[in-house]
């Protein structure tokens, strides 16, 4: 996969009986790609914004897939405790996943935004 040299951190959230857990999986050898344009704001508006797509090779694909809900972050990510933690930090939240590893050219996850 061309320019696969980023990484990244999926912090995946589960709820347990007690409290929320966060767990940060951290991948190297990504492609992030962020794009600019324009998205319907509360006020009826255009507002802009940036849609995000990351693609994991199959071979740097962690056992657990992200899924929609998770946290992507731009890096590497030791520990998730809130939002506080994303600060002046580039990440957005997963919206689609899309499994193409039965591609013959460039097996890989890929994830987005929206």
């Amino acid at each position: 996969m061309l320019l696969a040299n980023d990484t990244i951190t999926i912090v995946h959230h589960t709820e347990t009986e007690n409290a929320d857990e966060y767990t940060c999986t951290v991948c190297v050898g990504v492609s992030w790609f962020g794009k600019r344009g324009l998205a319907p704001s509360a006020s009826g508006g255009l507002a802009p914004n940036i849609k995000y797509t990351v693609r994991i090779p199959e071979a740097v694909v962690p056992e657990t897939l992200p899924v929609p809900g998770d946290i992507i972050v731009h890096g590497i990510l030791g520990s998730y405790s809130g939002k506080n933690s994303l600060k002046d930090r580039e990440h957005f939240t997963v919206l689609q996943v899309g499994d193409n590893r039965r591609a013959l050219f460039t097996p890989h996850v890929v994830v987005r935004s929206g």
